[in-house]
């Protein structure tokens, strides 16, 4: 690692002396997040609008039946349309709230478990990549990787379908950078990064995962 003034970001490349990319960094709650769940976001917009919009369809359909049976139909059909846009209205303006009570809670329970704020040596060079965090040490040869995946920006070393070693974006000082750290990669594994896959579908869509399934290349 190159010296660096204070103020700027510490460099990752290689040099002569020293054939790979070391770094020392903490993971984050967002770090987590790209790993465990199909997104960062925990309470996705459409979605969750849209499952509040069906709850206050049913409760419509039960509270109002008394003026169907009546046959106002068209009193019917006010109090239902009303009760949706109510429903789907009000869970839309508590997102925000919620969110950041989930990821509140989600945060305290990863301080908990020493996941977040604690360093990770981390190296990454022609022999594979090898991490150490809370003094033990993991290592993994380019062989034995299950997927390298690049996803905005940050790199995912898959060791298997459930667990990623990730370089976050941040580590990078610029694209070129990036671009060194991704073809270096190239030359020692003979695998390029393929697009997030198995980042994209979270820890219980890849637990869905046919177990036989072919390591992806």
């Amino acid at each position: 690692m190159s010296e660096s003034s204070p103020s700027s970001v510490p460099k990752i490349w290689p040099s002569p002396n020293r054939p790979g990319f070391r770094k020392t960094f903490a993971l984050e709650l967002d770090d987590h997040l790209d790993i465990q769940h199909a997104s960062r976001q925990l309470l996705p917009t459409g979605p969750t609008v849209g499952a509040a919009g069906i709850v206050a369809l049913f409760v419509a359909l039960i509270t109002n039946f008394d003026k169907w049976q009546a046959g106002d139909v068209g009193t019917f059909a006010i109090y239902v349309l009303a009760t949706i846009v109510a429903g789907a209205l009000g869970v839309f303006l508590l997102l925000g709230p919620i969110r950041r009570f989930l990821r509140s809670m989600y945060r305290r329970r990863l301080v908990k478990a020493e996941a977040i704020g604690r360093p990770v040596e981390s190296t990454v060079d022609q022999s594979g990549i090898s991490y150490t965090v809370l003094g033990q040490t993991v290592t993994c040869t380019w062989d034995s990787l299950y997927a390298l995946e690049e996803d905005a920006g940050t790199f995912h070393f898959w060791m298997s379908k459930m667990v990623s070693h990730p370089w976050p974006a941040r580590l990078f000082a610029s694209e070129e950078e990036r671009q060194v750290f991704r073809e270096s990669v190239l030359k020692w594994s003979g695998r390029s990064f393929s697009p997030p896959v198995l980042a994209r579908l979270g820890a219980r869509g890849r637990a869905n995962l046919p177990a036989n399934e072919t390591t992806p290349r």
